[in-house]
């Protein structure tokens, strides 16, 4: 079983989003909502139980464009119930470009909006 890793302060801002995203792991595949995202990591409410620790694939669906981003590996940091935290450990250049194209964006609007 994987072991959890130490707790950790981010030195970086999650930005509040919802966004579909599908999670796989083993012999399960779930869905959830993202609740915050950064280039680094999200926040989920998913619909499988997942541990700490845990290595899933993910297709994150954002609003700018049909196409998932596909991220190859996250693994679950902590779980609280059904909602849990996920740290990106491999994502292609261009996924990494979407993400940080669509959070660029969420900050612009919200800077404009302040």
């Amino acid at each position: 079983m994987p072991q959890p890793s130490k707790f950790v302060i981010r030195t970086y801002h999650r930005i509040p989003v919802r966004c579909i995203l599908y999670y796989m792991g083993g012999e399960f595949l779930g869905k959830g909502t993202v609740m915050n995202l950064s280039r680094n990591g999200f926040r989920v409410l998913g619909d499988h139980q997942v541990v700490p620790g845990s290595e899933l694939v993910v297709r994150l669906s954002l609003p700018d464009k049909d196409e998932p981003v596909e991220i190859q590996r996250v693994v679950v940091r902590w779980v609280r119930g059904l909602l849990f935290g996920a740290k990106v450990v491999k994502m292609s250049p261009d996924g990494e470009d979407r993400v940080w194209t669509f959070l660029s964006s969420r900050l612009r609007a919200y800077c404009a909006s302040s």
